[in-house]
């Protein structure tokens, strides 16, 4: 069935009926008075060049489907030689240019596939080419800092670590961390290789929020790049840590001192014999005798206890152990051992495989060796790792409930610091303590999804709360909420900063909702951006079919076919006549 739709169909009434008097009036003067032949012949003839003339004004298409064009874009940082080959073997190409923001396929283009030259499109634009056959033709890495990763939302007493990559192309060149107030707190020099992973790190002193620099010099020690670290320091509240253990341990003892040293409050019961313990307070001011009691644990948020430990404990203490792991989101960590690895963890559900290595290292960078059992995590489903190599598990915990429960494979790690490595020993015990602990539920939550913000760009943020109808406010004024149709109390908004520094988002009715978040200039973090971008859209297209697409669209028919038949018809009704007569 053909679709025959009219351009002009908004004045097909008046044409119709304009036809129908003309018509009307070319069978009056036609009419002799016989009802001949000859007279029904020019009728019809009549009536073909009146529709004809119709059809011109009214303008009829029908819908076609097929190939229709091939589309080259070009986005930020394109290869003109690339993009001249292409230009070769296809002379038709159509060129668009990418801008950000703004629609990019146009139905009147009628394009049917899409090769995408240079860096890429934004995320925030790709919507626009699901189900498109596109062809992404990703550009050579730009030389510099390719990968950046660290943790914006910090605490006061820790580190700030910045780890990287950088892409090398250039002459050997050095990289500098400077603190507010212009002072080198870290650097590492770049060798000539073409990819290096780096590292930096400072020590957080001060609560606020502060810039940081992160400045790339040349070999002579020129000025290339300078690069915000926006950092939000924040007062780190006290862990409350409870030891349980049945006797006496190195690693203990070194663990207890480090958690005295950074602020929290660790509460020791050690078993000297049957019956009778020894108690240890740091940073308390009340002291109470120490009991396996609800009371005591609904007070902690994490649990230290050696798997000997564990097991001694009754059946109405193992009860409640896991009653407030499960309720009460309290956070354990048992001590490993050679007892512990051999066996199942029932309460916790963690399994081991023997690896038959003693050793291992702590990261790539720094390649510090640490003993270890000679057992790693079997992977299972509900397994979070919190340390671990590109083939092993070496700390993890599993879910129960509202809590978590974990261990590790490591051996005196107290031998770290022995060695001098302090740092390693802090950063380690860190990374599990915070894991571990009990969450801190707060009513409401800001965040956003993106770590980098830039002025006049989208930055997206999802807040959760169980407000009715939550009001968030910026220096852009209130911002409108998308509620998760799933999940009632999340939310997801979108604001375009417009001052560039730091900003706020809070919620109306909770203060304690707020989100500092800072906004730069455009023109940084250039090569991080162009590698996100290309990495962004490589997953996103690499599953894109690469068969054209087969588009329909409505074709206009060619109103000289109509005027053609108008003229013959017109020709026939004049010249039929005359040849009559003669």
């Amino acid at each position: 069935m053909i679709d025959i739709v009219f351009l002009n169909a908004e004045r097909i009434w008046p044409i119709v009926f304009g036809a129908i008097l003309l018509w009307a009036l070319f069978v009056y003067k036609e009419w002799n008075g016989q009802n001949s032949l000859r007279f029904w012949l020019r009728s019809m003839i009549g009536l073909i060049a009146i529709v004809a003339l119709a059809l011109i004004f009214l303008k009829p298409t029908f819908l076609s489907e097929g190939k229709i064009n091939t589309a080259v874009l070009l986005t930020e940082g394109y290869d003109k030689e690339q993009f001249d080959s292409i230009k070769k073997e296809n002379k038709n190409i159509v060129v668009l240019n990418y801008e950000k923001g703004e629609a990019i396929l146009d139905d009147n283009q009628k394009i049917a596939s899409l090769v995408i030259l240079g860096e890429g499109i934004q995320d925030y634009d790709l919507w626009q080419f699901k189900d498109f056959p596109v062809q992404y033709l990703r550009n050579r890495s730009k030389s510099g800092i390719a990968e950046l990763s660290y943790d914006f939302k910090n605490q006061l007493g820790k580190d700030l670590i910045i780890d990287g990559k950088y892409l090398k192309r250039i002459a050997a060149s050095k990289l500098v961390l400077k603190a507010p107030g212009n002072i080198a707190v870290d650097s590492v020099i770049l060798s000539n290789q073409k990819e290096q992973i780096f590292k930096l790190s400072t020590k957080l002193n001060v609560e606020g929020n502060f810039l940081y620099q992160l400045i790339e010099k040349d070999s002579a020690g020129k000025l290339q790049t300078s690069n915000p670290i926006p950092v939000s320091v924040l007062k780190r509240v006290p862990l409350k840590v409870l030891m349980i253990e049945g006797f006496p341990t190195f690693e203990n003892k070194y663990l207890k001192n480090y958690l005295a040293q950074s602020g929290q409050e660790v509460s020791v019961r050690t078993q000297i014999t049957t019956g009778r313990y020894k108690y240890e307070y740091f940073n308390i001011e009340k002291k109470k005798p120490i009991s396996f009691s609800e009371e005591v644990l609904k007070s902690v948020d994490l649990l230290v206890i050696g798997n000997g430990s564990l097991k001694n404990l009754s059946k109405s203490e193992s009860t409640l152990l896991k009653r407030m792991i499960k309720e009460n989101g309290l956070g354990v960590f048992i001590q490993p051992s050679l007892d512990l690895l051999n066996s199942k963890l029932e309460l916790a559900s963690l399994k081991f495989k023997r690896d038959n290595k003693t050793t291992t290292q702590l990261d790539s960078i720094s390649k510090i060796q640490i003993n270890k059992y000679p057992y790693h995590f079997l992977p299972e489903d509900g397994l979070q790792p919190i340390i671990f190599t590109e083939n092993e598990t070496l700390a993890a915990y599993n879910k129960l409930g509202f809590g978590r429960i974990g261990t590790s494979v490591f051996k005196n790690t107290y031998q770290l610091i022995l060695d001098g490595n302090s740092e390693a020993y802090q950063n380690l015990w860190t990374d599990i303590i915070d894991n571990l602990s009990k969450r801190k539920k707060a009513t409401s939550e800001l965040r956003t999804i993106m770590s980098i913000a830039f002025k006049d760009e989208p930055l997206e943020f999802i807040l959760r709360t169980n407000m009715v109808n939550p009001i968030v406010n910026s220096a852009e004024g209130k911002i409108p909420l998308k509620q998760d149709i799933n999940l009632s109390n999340k939310w997801t908004g979108m604001l375009y900063p417009r001052n560039k520094g730091w900003n706020s988002l809070s919620l109306d009715g909770d203060s304690t909702a707020t989100l500092d978040y800072y906004v730069n200039e455009n023109e940084v973090w250039n090569s991080v951006l162009s590698q996100n971008t290309s990495e962004e859209n490589r997953r996103f297209f690499e599953n894109s079919s690469s068969k054209s697409n087969i588009q329909k669209f409505r074709k206009p028919i060619n109103p000289l076919w109509f005027f053609g038949i108008f003229l013959l018809a017109m020709g026939y009704l004049w010249l039929a006549p005359k040849l009559t007569e003669a």
